[in-house]
């Protein structure tokens, strides 16, 4: 009978567990699934710098590319990528919520960048699909997104 109890208290426990990082994570609404055009570890050390741009990663890195489509109305959820980031939006506009709830609206031709770990979200508050190519630089093997709880905004 202690057997079972304990059993069940387990279960109950890793089941309140499981809820309450679903309560905390904003999932996504009306968003494409990213497509991965191309991932690749580099073969050598990153470092390099001209005309002002520096680059430098001192363990295994990972480039990726990158295709996203915002359908209107669609939402990424909180999130935040590791690395850095650097994307261009292709058409339309999405609007970039960071973690202080401040907004900042990126429209077509226009790129922006990414890092810090901080938490953020993405909207398409437009009427037509909004496509972004973004290029990720990350540690070898780690996954490009991790869901993020809301940090206290209005806008999910």
């Amino acid at each position: 009978m202690k057997r079972h109890l304990i059993i069940a208290t387990v279960c109950t426990a890793t089941l309140a567990v499981a809820l309450t990082v679903v309560a905390y994570a904003t999932p996504s609404l009306g968003f494409s699934l990213p497509t991965i055009l191309a991932r690749g570890p580099f073969t050598s050390p990153v470092s390099g710098h001209a005309d002002n741009i520096i680059l430098q990663a001192h363990k295994s890195t990972d480039h990726v590319v990158q295709n996203i489509v915002w359908g209107a109305g669609a939402s990424s959820g909180w999130h935040r990528h590791p690395g850095v980031v650097v994307a261009t939006v292709q058409a339309g506009a999405i609007v970039f919520y960071d973690e202080k709830c401040e907004s900042h609206t990126i429209t077509a031709g226009q790129s922006f960048w990414e890092s810090g770990g901080d938490a953020g979200l993405v909207r398409n508050e437009g009427l037509v699909d909004a496509v972004v190519y973004a290029t990720y630089l990350v540690p070898a093997g780690v996954p490009l997104r991790i869901d993020m709880p809301n940090p206290g905004c209005l806008v999910n």
